[in-house]
Formats: structure tokens, sequence, C-alpha cells
């Protein structure tokens, strides 16, 4: 890849700390990787090969569903200025002379639900987007799990757990 390309498309870390960051040193999965490992220090990241490209591939996807999210964020802003441009055009309706107002009423009409629609579009584009990053959320966990060393069923039952921060991992 050319390097002015490369350069371009980068999605900057600031902001996105806890992507590069692995799971805090207390956490039992953590525990459970070291304990397998019977090293006295915690392990920064899987030891397997396979895990650490599984691991890095969910990084890279979380990465590139915020820098999705950023891009949608920016065209439902420009969107909704497009939509309330119209709004605004719409006023002078009264302004021109008679014949004119009919045709410069559907021409605002036109304009206003090509601005709905591409709002639209962004919204769904950053749902999609949104489901993204869920990906690489569950790619990283479901790593860490499958290196931690706990029986299938302990793995299965932390899995159904939800992902609510301070009590990810806990009743």
């Amino acid at each position: 890849m050319a390097k002015g390309v490369e350069r371009k498309y980068f999605a900057p870390s600031k902001g996105y700390e806890f992507l590069f960051c692995h799971p805090s040193p207390c956490s039992l999965v953590v525990l459970a990787v070291n304990e397998k490992e019977r090293h006295g220090q915690q392990a920064p990241a899987p030891k397997a090969k396979e895990a650490k490209r599984l691991d890095l591939s969910g990084r890279k996807v979380y990465s590139s569903g915020g820098l999705q999210l950023r891009i949608v964020n920016q065209q439902a802003i420009l969107n909704r200025h497009n939509f309330n441009s119209w709004e605004a055009v719409g006023k002078f309706k009264d302004n021109l002379p008679q014949g004119s107002q009919q045709e410069f009423t559907a021409l605002v009409d036109d304009g206003k639900a090509v601005a709905k629609t591409s709002l639209q579009a962004s919204l769904d584009s950053a749902d999609a987007a949104a489901r993204t990053i869920a990906s690489g959320v569950v790619t990283r966990c479901s790593v860490w799990l499958q290196e931690s060393g706990l029986p299938p069923e302990v793995q299965n039952t932390l899995q159904d757990l939800p992902f609510e921060g301070s009590g990810l991992f806990s009743d």
C-alpha cells in the first residue's frame, strides 16, 4: 500500500485508548491466563499465535468501526444542515411571482425529500458501524476466554453475562 494512502486512512488511537489495551490486570480472564502459563507476571497479550492473530483482528475490526462511526456522524451533520437549508429556502416562496411559486414549492419539497433520505441512510450506516464495533468487542472477549484455560461450560457462562463496565464477568 502506498504510504500516502496509508496515512490518509489511518485511524488515530486518541479517543480509542481502550482498544489498544488489554483487560484489566485483576480480571478473572487475565488471572486464568496467567495461571495457565505459570508466570509470575501478568500476560500483556495472548500467547498462542492464532489467538494473537484473532485478538489483533478484533482490534482492527473495532478500530475500523470507530472510524466508520466518526465518518457517519459527519455525514449526518451535513445531511441535517442540508435539510435545514431547504427549510430556510422555502421561506422565499412568497417573494416570487405567482406563477413560479408552485414550481418553487415542488423543487423545495424534492430537495427536502432527498435530504431526508440521505439522513436516513446516514442513520442506517451508523447502525451498521455500531454492529461492527460490537463484533470487535465480542471477538476480543472470546479470544481472551479461549486462552483463559477455563472449562468450556464456565466459558459459556461467562460469555452469556452482560457487558456492563465494572460488572463485566461478575454477578
